[in-house]
């Protein structure tokens, strides 16, 4: 298992306060197992990288707007 500095709260709060490299971090994290999942759902690279950045965005949507 993988150890980070920060857990993922952590950085969902400093990326709510205008951190973007917290962001990026998350993203760095977890973008791979999210990919794998929507790619064995609908099983079409292209469409899998739309679906990934869609959540994605609507992670930062989620998270600018407080409610996370």
């Amino acid at each position: 298992m993988k150890e980070y500095k920060l857990s993922d709260a952590e950085l969902v709060s400093l990326y709510r306060n205008g951190n973007e490299s917290a962001f990026e971090e998350l993203v760095h994290r977890h973008k791979s197992r999210i990919y794998t999942t929507i790619y064995l759902i609908v099983k079409d690279r292209y469409v899998a990288e739309d679906l990934l950045q869609d959540t994605f965005i609507k992670v930062i949507h989620t998270i600018k707007s407080g409610n996370y």
